[in-house]
């Protein structure tokens, strides 16, 4: 083991309960990989008259059928 290392062994086991979890935290935030960046397909908004969401179950199936 370094002599850092060491030395920080040496000084975590000396600190107070109630100070261990925010340096807990930095250790934490330091040794964490950094987010996965994930490539989600476009969702658009449409505006449309106030009964398309009553009829949206209608216009969904006719599309279905549409697309055989």
């Amino acid at each position: 083991m370094s002599v850092m290392r060491e030395e920080l062994h040496h000084l975590v086991d000396q600190l107070p309960e109630e100070k261990v979890a925010p340096v807990l935290r930095l250790v934490r935030d330091q040794l964490e990989e950094p987010p996965v960046v994930r490539d989600l397909p476009f969702i658009g908004l449409l505006e449309a008259e106030p009964d398309f969401a009553e009829r949206s179950e209608e216009i969904l199936r006719a599309e279905d059928n549409h697309s055989l």
